[in-house]
């Protein structure tokens, strides 16, 4: 699904809601302007922006991203998958994995966290999140204290502590993200 795809998705939404986007921004945290471009399609939501505008509207973050399903089972394949950059600092470009449109659980997704991102205040948000360092080393910054991890190092961690992963490494370094709703 494509930025046009998921902006007419929270459009649809957000006026089924009868929410203007004013105030969609402001229970999602971010602003208007934001709003505006998502819904027509001028830029893709980061993970997180998406995580907090489904929490808004009260929808999984998954039914916003669609792929092959077969009842209750859902294949996304490899060439298939979804790639959501983030056009930021941070440096991080998303791919979504399992994306039934009910699931409301738990969100898994592959970080690929480039080289060279610079050095960003850490966040927080909703859900917690589960890493596992597929290739390459980040150093995750949790709470106030930075951990080095490397290719199968895992963490389990509340988003509500501010954190962030960055590249410790020359390569590529791709991180199996599970964001986890306990809402």
């Amino acid at each position: 699904m494509n930025s046009k795809d998921i902006g007419k998705k929270i459009k649809s939404v957000r006026s089924k809601r009868k929410l203007t986007q004013q105030v969609l921004a402001d229970l999602a945290g971010i602003t208007k302007s934001h709003i505006s471009k998502i819904e027509n399609g001028l830029t893709t939501p980061t993970l997180v922006t998406l995580s907090k505008i489904a929490k808004a509207l009260d929808s999984p973050t998954s039914w916003f991203i669609e792929q092959e399903e077969h009842g209750e089972l859902s294949i996304v394949r490899k060439d298939n998958r979804e790639a959501i950059e983030e056009k930021n600092e941070i440096g991080y470009e998303y791919e979504l994995l399992a994306n039934k449109k009910n699931m409301s659980l738990i969100t898994p997704t592959i970080v690929s966290v480039l080289p060279g991102a610079e050095t960003v205040d850490p966040y927080i948000h909703e859900n917690d999140e589960f890493i596992l360092i597929l290739t390459g080393s980040i150093i995750l910054s949790y709470d106030g204290k930075k951990y080095e991890m490397n290719i199968g190092d895992s963490a389990y961690f509340s988003g509500k502590k501010p954190h962030i992963f960055l590249s410790n490494s020359k390569q590529h370094t791709t991180v199996l993200t599970i964001y986890i709703d306990n809402n």
